[in-house]
C-alpha cells in the first residue's frame, strides 16, 4: 500500500468518522414549539314543531255548547341544553280578547280551550293565564307542560286537543272566526 492510499484511507475514515459524530449531535435536537389554537361551539337547541293538526277547523259552531276540533295537533318539543332544570311549553294568543276573530266580532280566549292528556292540564282549560318567563300573553295563556330537563337532553310528542267551549254564551254573531295559537317552549 502506497503512503498516499494510507493517507486517502485515513481522509475517509475521518471523514466518516465526523459525519458519525456530526448525526450523534443531531439527536435529541428539537424545534420551537408552534400551537393550533381549536375551538368548538355546540349550540343549545329548544325546539317546538307541530307534526300534523297545523289547521283546525270547525265547520259549524253551536251556541251555549262546547265546540271540539276533529283531531288533536301533534308537537314535538326538542331540547339540547348546557343548563336549566326544566322546559315548559305554553300556547298563548297574542290579544287574549281577540283570539278568534270575523270582522269586527270576536271570540276572546276564555272561550277557547286546550288540554294535553300527557302534560298539563289533562281537562280542557280556558287560555286565560299569564305567560311563563318571558313567553305568552297575560290572561292568553295556558301551560301545557312542564318536563324535567335534569338530563339537559331529551324530547317528547304530545297530542294537543283544542276545542271552542261556547257554554253561556248564547249569542255569538254568525261568521267565520280565524286565529293563530302560538306554542313556545322556555327553559327554566
Amino acid at each position: 500500500m502506497t503512503l498516499f492510499t494510507k493517507w486517502a484511507l485515513l481522509g475517509v475514515a475521518a471523514a466518516m468518522s465526523l459525519g458519525a459524530t456530526s448525526a450523534h449531535a443531531q439527536v435529541g435536537l428539537t424545534s420551537s414549539l408552534a400551537t393550533v389554537q381549536i375551538n368548538a361551539t355546540k349550540s343549545s337547541v329548544l325546539t317546538v314543531a307541530v307534526n300534523s293538526g297545523g289547521t283546525q277547523t270547525l265547520a259549524s259552531l253551536t251556541d251555549n255548547a262546547a265546540n271540539p276540533f276533529a283531531g288533536p295537533v301533534s308537537v314535538t318539543t326538542t331540547w339540547d341544553l348546557n343548563a336549566g332544570t326544566s322546559v315548559v311549553l305554553v300556547g298563548s294568543f297574542a290579544t287574549p280578547a281577540q283570539a278568534l276573530a270575523s270582522g269586527g266580532n270576536f271570540i276572546t280566549s276564555a272561550f277557547v280551550k286546550g288540554r294535553m292528556t300527557t302534560g298539563t292540564p289533562i281537562s280542557f282549560t280556558a287560555f286565560t293565564a299569564a305567560g311563563v318567563g318571558t313567553i305568552g300573553t297575560a290572561g292568553g295563556s295556558l301551560t301545557l307542560f312542564t318536563q324535567s330537563a335534569a338530563g339537559l337532553a331529551g324530547n317528547r310528542t304530545d297530542n294537543l286537543d283544542l276545542e271552542v267551549d261556547l257554554t253561556g254564551h248564547a249569542n255569538l254573531v254568525p261568521g267565520t272566526y280565524s286565529g293563530t295559537l302560538n306554542l313556545q317552549a322556555i327553559v327554566q
